[in-house]
């Protein structure tokens, strides 16, 4: 497939619901190429908007694990970091909730009643120029149901679910664990080595795979992270 930027692009997809198709973005298969480089995040307009950063892939990368006793037919399934954006809260300003009708972008509603799109584009199988906008707080999705469930006595706590992917969060270990669409029986995916509290994704519309953004913290640092995903 051709390059292609994700920011702005909506088209429907064939197999998502009416609802969800009006506003979708689509997925870009994986080595799709971009030409040249891009800052990691783009030059701020608005004073107001919370300081971010763009986190390197690879910094993030040794977080994320396919289970190894994962398998679909001839599929093993993969994780890839593809970007990740560090933004910086304050005592007084604080993320409270987070969705997406896709993977990006992600609006991100803080306490104090003020709304951000996270947006950026793919290029080169990476993000750039990441970038806040002030948006309304209104058009918030409605939370799926989880698409299967964990064994019994499990310690696993639903966070949420998108496209047919479910997280479910072990507040113990301060992982999440993502489970794969299409499946019959809960069948985890990959782990993150990373506590959170949404997850976003769409669907390639031809290949088993798509994206999938997660949204929680890395320690203490609030961050978003896109992954590349293969099932």
């Amino acid at each position: 497939m051709s390059k292609i930027t994700v920011l702005g692009m909506s088209m429907a997809v064939l197999s998502a619901p009416p609802a969800v198709a009006a506003h979708a973005q689509f997925v870009p298969p994986a080595g799709h190429s971009g030409n040249g480089a891009q800052p990691g995040v783009t030059v701020p307009t608005d004073p107001a908007a919370p300081i971010m950063t763009r986190i390197p892939d690879i910094t993030l990368s040794p977080l994320f694990h396919v289970d190894p006793d994962y398998k679909r037919g001839a599929s093993t399934g993969h994780v890839k970091v593809v970007g990740a954006f560090e933004i910086v809260e304050t005592q007084k300003r604080h993320v409270a909730a987070a969705w997406s009708s896709g993977f990006l972008p992600v609006t991100l509603s803080f306490n104090d009643g003020q709304c951000y799109s996270l947006q950026a584009d793919y290029r080169g199988g990476t993000l750039s120029n990441g970038r806040l906008s002030k948006v309304g707080c209104d058009h918030r999705q409605t939370d799926e149901q989880a698409p299967s469930s964990p064994p019994p006595g499990s310690p696993l706590r639903f966070v949420g679910s998108a496209w047919g992917y479910g997280a479910w969060a072990d507040d113990r270990g301060g992982t999440t664990l993502v489970t794969a669409p299409h499946a019959k029986t809960f069948q985890p995916l990959f782990t993150a080595q990373m506590s959170t509290s949404a997850i976003m994704a769409m669907n390639g519309p031809d290949y088993p795979g798509g994206n999938i953004t997660l949204v929680g913290r890395v320690g203490d640092r609030l961050t978003v992270v896109t992954l590349e995903v293969g099932y």
